[in-house]
Parts: structure tokens; sequence; C-alpha cells
């Protein structure tokens, strides 16, 4: 027990001793009864702040914080970039799907519904050397050997995709 404890259960006896002294012994026992469950719930309240981390050391270790999503985002959009310089595969995995989603989602125009449309708006967008690094259909999967097109193109694709 801390020394929260023992002045509490000090000044309980005091009381029960006051209350017997006065002549009502009823209330002395029934006092004497509810000291046991006092103290315990006094112990278990000490307890409960003792485990209770406390907000300021754990301020900056907020999961999906600001700070924790940003830093998840520039580590995607980094591993994206350096995609730009691997294979056509590694291109067409990971780069091909999200521009031509930002495509589709950019023209209005689906892939599915009409094919020959979304090709040229696509040629109109980005011109034939740089369709063909976006259209959806253009894909290799298992092309290791061929380079992709590199950073220069993906920021140029980006620049027209945001021009839209």
């Amino acid at each position: 027990m801390n020394r929260a404890g023992i002045a509490v259960a000090a000044i309980c006896v005091v009381v029960v001793l006051e209350l017997i002294a006065f002549g009502r012994a009823r209330e002395a026992m029934l006092l004497l009864a509810a000291v046991p469950v006092a103290l315990a719930l006094f112990q278990l309240i000490l307890t409960l702040r003792e485990r209770q981390p406390a907000e300021d050391d754990h301020a900056d270790d907020i999961e999906n914080g600001p700070l924790e999503m940003l830093n998840r985002w520039q580590a995607r959009a980094q591993m994206l970039a350096d995609r730009a310089e691997g294979s056509r595969a590694d291109w067409d995995r990971h780069l091909r799907p999200l521009l031509a989603k930002e495509f589709e989602l950019s023209t209005g125009m689906r892939v599915a519904k009409n094919r020959r449309a979304t090709e040229a708006a696509g040629i109109l967008q980005f011109g034939p050397e740089l369709w063909r690094w976006v259209d959806p259909a253009n894909s290799a999967l298992r092309d290791e050997t061929t380079r992709a097109p590199g950073r220069a193109a993906l920021d140029e694709i980006l620049r027209r995709l945001q021009r839209m």
C-alpha cells in the first residue's frame, strides 16, 4: 500500500473510533464493513492512473496522423518515380494503371465503353509517343528487357494530365 492508502485507512480508523466513543456502535460497524471496499476502490483507481500513459509522451506517435500520412505519400511517390527508370514490366505493373486511371477520370471517358474514342482522345492529349506509355491496352507485364521511358516522360505525362 502506498502513502495515500495508508492515510485513508488511518482516517477511517479514527472515524470508527470516534463513532464508537460517542456510542454509535451501529454506524461504526457499518463503516468498518465499508472500509475494505473503499480501500479496494481507491487502490484500483491508483493502479489505473499509473497504467494510463501520459498524453504528451505519445503526441507524435499517432497512427495515420498528418505527418505519418505525408511521409507515406512521399515514400510512395518516390517509389513510383523510381519505377520510371526501371524496366517496361515495372512501368506496366506500377505506373501504367495509375496513369490510365487518372486519364479516365480527367476525361470522363471509360476505356471499356468506347476504346476507339478513348484512344483518339489519348493521342490528342499526349501524342502517339507518350500515349503508348499511358494506354492500358499496351501493357507487357513480362517484358523485363525493354527499358521504361524514364522520369522525363513521366514528368511530361503528368504535366499533360494536369492541363486537362
